[in-house]
């Protein structure tokens, strides 16, 4: 994600604007929009978001896809928040679990996250998608990240366990 985008998020609690420096994103036509400390991502439709043709259904790797971007968007947006910048190391997805709760239409789709708990090595962020009505989601999803440890010039001054003899 570009630094710059990450910067204007930070600063206007209102932006509104593509999605760009995911090529992933770009491709499909993602836009973000801040509404305070929320995150809310919007798929409009696309004919060749289409999986099942009778009766039109979303694919559902792309409602997966927009579930994990927007898990990874929503702890990126929180950790530059808390900690005055983005992370200069991005966090690994380790795990991830998508429950698929309707077919979607052929029409737009919603997203937003929450980071549900983190700690000092895994962070978990809940995600889900709508269409018409947040309450009646197609799509949740929870998502595992492994957090990056600090570089490794810094890891060199934590002891370390005396052999097994």
């Amino acid at each position: 994600m570009d630094k710059a985008l990450v910067d204007a998020v930070l600063a206007d609690p209102a932006y509104e604007g593509p999605l760009t420096g995911i090529p992933y994103a770009e491709f499909l036509g993602v836009r973000l929009r801040r509404e305070g400390a929320r995150l809310l991502l919007s798929l409009p439709f696309s004919p060749t978001l289409i999986g099942s043709p009778a009766p039109p259904r979303l694919h559902g790797g792309v409602v997966g896809g927009l579930l994990e971007l927007s898990a990874s968007l929503q702890w990126l947006f929180e950790t530059a928040r808390d900690n005055g910048g983005p992370p200069e190391r991005l966090p690994k997805p380790i795990g991830m679990t998508v429950e698929y709760l309707r077919g979607g239409e052929p029409k737009a789709v919603f997203a937003e996250a929450r980071v549900a708990r983190q700690g000092r090595r895994i962070a978990n962020v809940r995600a889900q998608a709508w269409q018409d009505r947040e309450e009646d989601a197609i799509a949740a999803g929870l998502m595992h990240f492994l957090i990056p440890s600090a570089p490794a010039t810094d890891r060199g001054t934590r002891p370390t366990r005396p052999a097994r003899q």
